[in-house]
């Protein structure tokens, strides 16, 4: 079967929209929404972001989500979406057919309309890039670098269950963390709209806590003071050690914030209503750099802060 009859059977009915002209023309036209109109692009290797041993149906869910959370974090929905697939020549038919299962079905939770792409074969690894637009709630997307003096620092849901499952996908040790490592659990679409209306700066949580909480820093030109006995774990710490193991861990794609401290009531009643998990775990100052402390005692900044390519 060629990569024309693998197109027609599997990738064509994902495709519905409107824009994405039945996968019969060189280009598709994006969906028009009212806001400025961002994109994101991101790819996942095997043996790098996903294991070979990972059930194929959660890699397409995998790769959607990690471009959801890049447009979740900026105050903006999910909308279109094109698939960029390089296929070991081992690669067969019947794992292409539960890829795009899960797939279908993470674009259809998701509101994700499927508008083209391209298919090649490789050598391998396998290897597949997904490019995300996303409809702002605000005028533009939320910055890094807005961040000042005198904010607070939340996070939702909790940290640390991407480096746990990672830990636990490669022993074979069935868990939740496993599954939020193959399949993130991102907070709910209802996030876009907090940071639209709040939030001063952010960043997805993808490299690890200490990381992005830092680029946030670097990028507003802000000092921040991160509490890490604040921070909601995904597992239990009882040391500033523990506590900074899961806070570089990465892949936990939560959103990272700033809100002017006039809005933080306001916000967290919000987040509350909205079936949103949001706790307050620093302080932005005046000056530079990440401050870490445990239980009111200053902590030295580990050398690795998250994860780098």
């Amino acid at each position: 079967m060629s990569e024309f009859d693998w197109i027609d059977r599997y990738l064509r009915p994902l495709a519905t929209a409107p824009g994405a002209h039945d996968l019969k023309n060189d280009v598709a036209t994006l969906s028009e929404h009212a806001g400025a109109t961002i994109a994101t692009m991101d790819t996942i290797v095997e043996g790098v972001h996903f294991l070979s041993s990972d059930p194929i149906e959660t890699i397409g869910k995998k790769l959607l989500r990690v471009n959801v959370s890049d447009i979740l974090c900026k105050g903006a929905l999910p909308r279109d979406a094109l698939l960029s697939a390089a296929l070991p020549h081992d690669f067969s038919e019947e794992s292409f057919a539960a890829f795009c299962s899960g797939l279908g079905a993470d674009l259809e939770k998701w509101g994700v309309a499927l508008l083209g792409g391209d298919t090649v074969r490789t050598p391998g690894p396998l290897t597949l890039t997904m490019t995300l637009t996303g409809a702002c709630l605000a005028a533009g997307p939320v910055q890094r670098s807005g961040a000042q003096p005198g904010d607070v620092l939340c996070v939702t849901g909790e940290i640390g269950h991407g480096g746990l499952g990672l830990a636990d996908a490669k022993a074979g040790r069935p868990s939740t963390h496993a599954d939020h490592y193959r399949v993130p659990r991102l907070p709910g679409v209802e996030i876009a709209d907090l940071v639209a209306r709040f939030a001063s700066a952010s960043i997805d949580v993808s490299d690890g806590l200490l990381s992005d909480t830092a680029h946030i820093a670097e990028q507003s030109r802000v000092a921040i003071s991160l509490d890490l006995s604040e921070v909601p774990y995904a597992a239990p710490v009882s040391t500033a050690e523990d506590a900074i193991n899961l806070a570089t861990s990465g892949d936990d794609y939560q959103t990272l914030f700033t809100v002017p401290s006039s809005d933080l009531k306001a916000c967290l009643k919000r987040a509350g209503e909205s079936g949103l998990s949001v706790t307050v775990i620093g302080q932005v100052r005046a000056g530079s750099g990440v401050e870490l402390r445990y239980k009111g005692e200053i902590v030295e900044r580990p050398a690795r802060t998250g994860y780098s390519h």
